[in-house]
Parts: C-alpha cells; structure tokens; sequence
C-alpha cells in the first residue's frame, strides 16, 4: 500500500467538526482566480490540525493547484526564514510532482534538493537554491528574502499549475532582530498581495502582521469553538475510547465551560483517564477541570502561551479580564502608576497573544473564559497572596453554582436568540395582529371564540442588541432592543423602536413581570428620540390573567412561544407568508425532537415516530408511507456519512397548520451534495448508489433540500398537509 502520510495529524477518531471548512477551502482553492483567505482563531482551536489536512486533501485529490504547506515558527534572522521557506516550496512542489510523500515530511537540506532538481531537469528551480546561497555568502538578506518568497511563482511558471500556499500561523513571522521584522513583514505581505500564488493563511488575532497591510481582495473565515452537540460527541468519544464513565448533560456543560475548544475538552478527558475519576456528576467536573487548570495539561500550555511580562502586566490583563467595558491606556495607567513606555509594551504583548483587543486607545478581554479563569488563578496566587488551595475552592462554588442553573441557562439563551432573530428580520411585512396579542389568540384558538384582530405592518428592521449596557444592574428578564424604520422612509418621523422583554421559564409571565418590564422601557425610553417605541413581552409558557389584563391596558404586545413559532416561520419562508395574514390559516406550531443513536435499525424509531405525527396531522396513508420512506433514507444517509465512531443523528419535527418539517442533522459532518451531476451509467453496469438517496427523498416529498450549520449539514424534508395548496402549487 502507497505511504500517503505527509504531516501529523490528529487520529480521525479525535477529530470533529471541520469537515465544511475543510471542503470549503478546498473548493476554493481549485477556484480561477482562487481568493485569498484570512482564517482567524484563538489559539487550539484546530487551525493547524484544518490546514494540515486541507494539504492532505489537495495533495492527494486533485491537480489542479500545487498545494505548498508552511508553518511559520519565529526566526532569528530574516535568512533564516529565507532558507527554511524556500527549501520547503521546492521539496513539496517535487513531492507533488513525484507523488512521493517521503519528501514532505523528511528533512533534506538545501544541497541534496539542488540535486534532486538537477536530477528531474528542474534547472531553474535549481538556480533558486544557487541565488539563495550567493545572497547569504554578501549577507545581503534582502536578495536572500525576496528570492525565497517569489519561489512560489517560479514553481507556477515551471509547471503551468497555479500554486496554493497554505500558510499556517503568519502571525509568527517574525525574527528576534527588531529592525528585520518589519522588512519580513512587509516583504512577505508584498509577495502576497502582488505574487500570482493563491493562499490561505491562519493566525491567532485579526492583526496578523502589524505594520503590513495586505492590499488584495481578502474574505475573513472565523474558527470558533466545536458547537455543543459536536464539542459532546467529541467528549463522548475520547470517553469511550479512555474507559471514562460519563453523564451527557455533564459533557454538555463541560463542552460550554470549556468553549468547544478541542485542546481543553481532549486535556479534560485525559486528566479524568489518569486520575481514574469519572464525568458523571458536576462535582466532579469542578474538581478535574480547576485541577486540571492549575495543576495538569491545560495549566502547562496556558503557561507557556502567554507569555506574560512581569507582574505589571499580570496586573493590566487582570484588570481586562474582569471589566465589562473596554479600559482606557489612561485609566490603567493612572491606576497602576506606569510609565507610558512601559504600558505600550505590556499592550503590544497582549495583544501579540491574542488576549486583549487594542481599538482606538482601549482594551477589550479577548482571551475567553477558560484563560480568564486561569489569569484569576495566577492574580490570586501570585498578587493577593491566597492559598492555591483558596482559589481552587473558590472557583470549584461558582462552576458547582452555574452548573445547578445550566439547563435554564441553555433555554434561556434560545428563547432569547429566537426573539432576536425574528426582529432582524422584520422588513415591511403585514403580520396579524393577533400574533402580538396572547389574550386574544388564547380565545381564539384555545377557547374557540374570538374574531379577526385586523393587521399589523412591521418595521423594516436596522438591528437588534441587548439593553445590558444601557441598564447596568437592573434584575428581571432581558430586554432586547430593536431599530426600523415604517413605511420605507428614513426620517424621523417614521423612526421606530421595539423594545421586547424575553421570560423564558417554566412559570408564565405575572403581574410582577409586567410591572418591572413598564419600568424597565419607561427608562430606556429615554435613550432614544425615535418618533414612536413599541413594546413588546414574549413569556414561554404564556401570561397570567392578570398579566394579560393589565398588558392590554397598557397597550402591549404580548406573544408567547406558540405564537412566536408562526411569526418565525411566516417571515423567514416567503410560501409562508400569506399564512401571517389570515387567522382562518393559523393554528399553532408543534415541535418534537429525537435523538437517534448509533445502533442497527434505528431509523425504524423515527419511521414510528413520524408515522404518529403524521396521523395526528390528518396525512393519508399514502402519504405516510411516502414521508417514513424519505426520512428513512435520509438517516441512512446521515449515519452512513458521519465520521464519528459515536454517530447520532438529530431529528426536528416541526407540524404546523399545512406542513410537516423534518430536520435531519449528523454529529458534525456533511452530507452527499445532493447538486452535484450524477456520473453517466455505462451500458450493463449497475448503478451507484451515490446521490441516488436525494432523488429518491426528492420523488417522495414536496421540498428537500441541504442547509449548512456550523459544523456540518442537515437535510430538510418538508412535505404538504393541503391538497392544491395554491401557496406552493404541491399535491400530497
């Protein structure tokens, strides 16, 4: 068997959650011209482990591009740079050209791979290790610099292939020597911006190479933490294969605590193998996580990572971290009595790693809460004088305090999320009133009396924010907070504002909700000078009839989780919308959710499930048997393409008045395309199986399509309950 290994990678089995950026880069980079992409994350959160496998990819899977792979590590001088970069341009490029991987991930100096090219008649690839060598013998680093980085574009004119650098860690690029820094800096940006070769680079802060300003065209990527349920399965996984007990809603939260980020949730889980301590409750997260921090894996890489310069500067990322607002130079000036000089290094250096964001003269905390916990740890030992025993236990109450509230947290956050985003897309649509109305819409559709309310036109929306800031210490519910502006016209006049509360809970909003809500807007009222504020409560679990009462009076909407359900559907899906405006069509939106795990026969499970669904919904047989069918192959196809060894598929139904939706979403991977042509069948062969699963799910339901989601895909089947529904011209 051909040796395909190129760089280290991380086993399949410990890697989750990057396959669409993967496939995305990669699509990318086979583009003419290809964009250059800027992939920016905080530090092991997988950027390293992405672009090593996108070489993998474009190395072994196409010809199209030549992939070059560099990772920049720091330099002493500018000719160190120099050598090591263009000796790794000319040996992958004859890696790709030879299809040899040896050459990738052995060393080979500069005077074997001039052979090397002689020996493949590469002699103009051969004059650039001769150019690099005469520069180096006059120390004209300059000659050396720019010599190595036009390599790529040699390479690209020697083979008639576009060359792809896949540059790792540019923040990196630097030297010891002061003075030669910027000149690399520039030089390298230079290369890039004006130099043929196409390339994505990583770095750990938005500012890669201070003092360089790229001037091509650029699209930013972020590589955020693993999502929950991935950061969950990961966690699950490396438990199973370590022999370590668990409980899932532990891992959730420890997959929250710890920010999805690969490195924590591996160290977590290894820190629990060799202690022999289980995950199964939350004290015992506590003690492995605060152990772990100060003591194991995570306090070690923490360590060496940031590098901290002295006490003063210990002081000033303390202060960050525990501010919620951005601090001044002068402030922290002022309050630690530095010296200007002194002040701009501390800051330079922080912002070097990655921990503050430097705008304007203020600082924002950017270092996450997993750091914040340690620089506490550290500013607590190290400052105040407390016992590592101290901050230990401190910090294991407020986890062990969070982790009692975890659940509620979670729903809260989605409720809140859900309101926001249905006032982003507010755009001018006619909606009824009803909707904004829950004393109404209860006698209407739960006490089968009540009439027609008449509708409302929405605003079209400019954003939507929290009022955190503009109420600092304020208790009750949040309140979000949202610009427009009626009619389509952009003067004061037709200004408005939404100020909506959010009650997510399993008790319904009270008197005494609505009385601090009242309160709350008839302050906030005051920031704004739009010509008209709309108030607006949404409660999950409805109102009192007290609440209700006291709401109408005041001339305030209210909705509860029903009603929000129809208002969300109706303005994201334009089929939808007619639905908004006839209350004969309305009726409320139910929503059932199922986890299938990795076992033989478990799409059966759903098959049941949406079986009894779809019966209640009033579907035919035919009909049903249609919908089982679809769903069936479409969970086939999530588990058959999930690369995790813990595969569960998440299945969302959404019945509303005239549809059944299904979500279907795997653990973190993508799904066949289902746009992609089918291969011509040869005559007597048999056909693939490939793709063939969308054409089957799309002759027997009215919509299927693909939806990216972070960190993977999910299919959407959607089938129609109407018969001859003019909105979407589909029969059942």
């Amino acid at each position: 068997m051909k040796d395909r290994m190129l760089f280290n990678t991380c086993p399949d089995g410990e890697f989750f959650g990057r396959v669409y950026e993967i496939d995305y880069i990669c699509r990318r980079a086979a583009e003419k011209p290809a964009p250059a992409i800027f992939l920016f994350g905080g530090r092991w959160t997988g950027k390293t482990e992405l672009l090593r496998r996108v070489f993998h990819g474009l190395f072994w899977g196409q010809a199209r591009v030549v992939p070059i792979y560099y990772q920049f590590k720091g330099y002493g001088s500018a000719e160190e740079f120099a050598e090591d970069y263009l000796k790794e341009v000319l040996k992958q490029y004859l890696a790709f050209r030879l299809r040899d991987a040896r050459l990738v991930r052995n060393e080979v100096s500069l005077d074997k791979l001039d052979r090397l090219l002689v020996d493949n008649d590469l002699y103009d690839l051969a004059d650039l290790a001769a150019i690099h060598r005469e520069a180096r013998r006059a120390s004209d680093s300059t000659a050396a610099l720019r010599n190595a980085l036009s390599s790529p574009a040699m390479v690209s004119a020697r083979s008639g292939i576009p060359v792809y650098l896949i540059l790792d860690d540019i923040d990196h690029a630097a030297c010891s020597d002061g003075q030669r820094e910027a000149a690399l800096s520039r030089e390298l940006i230079d290369s890039l911006s004006l130099g043929p070769a196409s390339f994505v680079a990583s770095a750990s802060t938005k500012r890669p190479l201070d003092g360089a300003a790229f001037s091509g065209s650029a699209e930013a990527m972020e590589l955020p933490g693993l999502d929950e349920e991935v950061a969950t399965s990961m966690m699950m996984d490396l438990g199973r294969q370590y022999g370590v007990e668990f409980d899932t809603e532990i891992l959730r939260l420890a997959a929250t605590r710890l920010e999805g980020n690969p490195m924590y949730l591996k160290s977590l889980v290894w820190a629990a193998a060799k202690s022999g301590v289980s995950l199964s409750t939350l004290k015992e997260f506590g003690d492995l996580y605060t152990q772990d921090l100060f003591e194991g894996n995570m306090g070690i890489a923490l360590r060496s990572a940031l590098g901290l310069r002295g006490i003063n500067s210990l002081r000033v990322l303390h202060a960050c971290s525990t501010s919620k607002r951005p601090l001044s130079d002068e402030d922290l000036s002022e309050r630690f009595r530095l010296e200007p000089s002194e002040l701009e290094n501390i800051i330079e250096g922080l912002s070097e790693a990655g921990l503050v964001e430097v705008n304007l003269g203020s600082l924002l905390w950017a270092g996450g809460s997993v750091v914040k916990d340690f620089i506490c740890f550290v500013y607590e030992t190290r400052v105040k004088g407390r016992s590592a025993e101290e901050v230990r236990t401190y910090l294991a109450r407020e986890i062990l305090k969070e982790g009692f509230g975890f659940r509620g947290a979670r729903a809260g956050l989605k409720l809140k999320d859900e309101v926001a985003e249905v006032m982003r897309s507010f755009n001018n649509q006619k909606v009824l009133k009803l909707l904004f109305r829950n004393q109404a819409f209860s006698a209407r559709f739960k006490k089968g009396k009540g009439g027609d309310e008449g509708e409302l036109t929405v605003p079209q929306s400019v954003g939507c924010f929290s009022s955190e800031r503009l109420e600092a210490g304020e208790a009750g519910p949040p309140i979000l907070v949202a610009h427009g502006f009626q009619n389509g016209r952009y003067d004061s006049g037709n200004e408005v504002v939404w100020i909506a509360s959010v009650k997510d809970a399993l008790s319904p909003v009270n008197i005494g909700d609505v009385e601090n809500f009242l309160r709350r807007t008839q302050i906030l009222r005051e920031n704004f000078r739009a010509a008209k504020v709309v108030r607006w409560m949404v409660g999950r679990e409805g109102f009192t009839a007290e609440a209700q009462k006291r709401i109408e009076a005041e001339g305030v909407f209210s909705s509860d989780s029903v009603q929000l359900k129809i208002i969300k559907e109706g303005l994201a899906d334009k089929d939808s919308a007619t639905r908004l405006k006839s209350s004969d069509k309305i009726a409320p939106v139910k929503e059932f959710e199922v986890v299938l795990p990795s076992s033989s026969k478990a799409e059966l499970v759903a098959a049941k499930a949406v079986e009894e669904i779809g019966t209640e919904m009033g579907f035919d047989d035919a009909a049903i048997g249609q919908i089982k069918a679809a769903l069936v192959e479409a969970c086939i196809n999530a588990f058959e393409h999930s690369r995790l060894k813990i595969a569960k598929v998440f299945l969302r139904f959404v019945a509303s008045a005239d549809r059944l939706t299904i979500h279907v979403q795997n653990g973190g991977v993508d799904f066949d395309s289902p746009s992609e042509p089918s291969d011509p069948i040869e005559a007597g062969a048999m056909p693939r199986k490939r793709g063939w699963g969308f054409e089957l799910m799309r002759g027997l339901m009215d919509e299927v399509r693909v939806e990216r989601v972070r960190g993977g895909a999910k299919i959407v089947l959607v089938k129609y309950l109407v018969k001859g529904d003019s909105s979407n011209g589909k029969e059942v």
